[in-house]
């Protein structure tokens, strides 16, 4: 069951990429049942050519000219042959047993289409941490246990983009999805915009096809967080950036979207919650439903 790793990056901050480069050449796992593909997802300037080889003898680097979360991942299903496929964000430093511990758990759960793990922050030094209430937005991710589910709608077991495992047989699916409605390339982060949402699609579709999804508190990776993550404007333009990625979610999939104004009632009880709870409650919930309404506004729907 070889392992195919693949680290999409777009003009990356080079020490946090070195760190998770070094991580990948600290695995436990033997280098001849896993291989390393770096996608340089347009970076200027181009990443040089030997960069992967610091975490992998084999290791390559692929580029990508479509700016694109989603362009770039597609780039490295198709230049990987492995069985199970590790997504690595350019900012993921993995524990050195997350390869061994990806193919323990894959072959134990033989229906399993994708996972991921816990997810701890590592903040920039000096910078003042956000209020955890918001940390979620940074990918922090906590399980207790594994919990694994093949209902859409069961979130626990929802795995996140961080350290995203992919059955070869979900990221094909996915792949022709892909290529067949060309929207579902706009569910994730394109060069500064925020818009997130294809980890989840990526998810859902092997629910579509009787795989299920998971979450291991066994699979750990450290989550860097620059000083520009920690602001309020960045948390603004992020969970703005969510709400209009829900909409965009619910209509690739769905083909409809939520009509903001004919929520009103469950608004209200939602405001009188966010009132109570202080302040990051009432900014989160003003953020979301700005990119709701303005989904609502922008994205063509029935």
């Amino acid at each position: 069951m070889d392992i195919s790793v693949i680290i999409p990056t777009h003009n990356p901050r080079r020490d946090y990429l070195d760190r998770v480069i070094a991580a990948l050449s600290e695995q436990t796992l033997p280098k001849d049942e896993w291989e390393l593909v770096i996608v340089d997802n347009c970076s200027q300037p181009a990443l040089p050519p030997d960069l992967a080889q610091r975490g992998h003898p084999a290791g390559r680097v692929v580029r990508e000219e479509r700016v694109g979360l989603t362009a770039a991942r597609l780039s490295g299903f198709a230049a990987t042959s492995g069985e199970i496929i590790v997504l690595v964000d350019d900012d993921n430093v993995l524990a050195s047993d997350y390869l061994v511990t990806v193919r323990n758990i894959a072959a134990a759960n033989l229906r399993l289409g994708t996972c991921s793990g816990r997810v701890d922050l590592e903040f920039a030094a000096g910078v003042m941490s956000p209020p955890k209430e918001w940390w979620g937005y940074l990918a922090y991710r906590q399980p207790q246990v594994a919990t694994c589910s093949n209902e859409i709608d069961h979130h626990d077991s929802t795995p996140w983009g961080a350290g995203m495992v992919i059955r070869r047989a979900v990221a094909d699916a996915y792949r022709d999805l892909a290529q067949a409605d060309a929207s579902r390339t706009s569910l994730d982060l394109q060069g500064k915009r925020l818009v997130y949402g294809g980890d989840t699609d990526i998810a859902y579709t092997g629910c579509d096809r009787g795989f299920s999804k998971g979450v291991f508190p066994e699979l750990r990776l450290l989550h860097l967080i620059p000083p520009e993550r920690c602001t309020e404007d960045f948390f603004e333009r992020s969970i703005e950036g969510r709400g209009y990625s829900e909409q965009l979610h619910r209509l690739v999939r769905q083909g409809r979207m939520e009509n903001p104004r004919r929520s009103l009632r469950r608004w209200l009880g939602d405001w009188w919650h966010a009132w109570k709870s202080g302040r990051p409650a009432r900014f989160e919930l003003a953020a979301r439903r700005r990119g709701l309404a303005r989904a609502w506004r922008e994205l063509p729907h029935p």
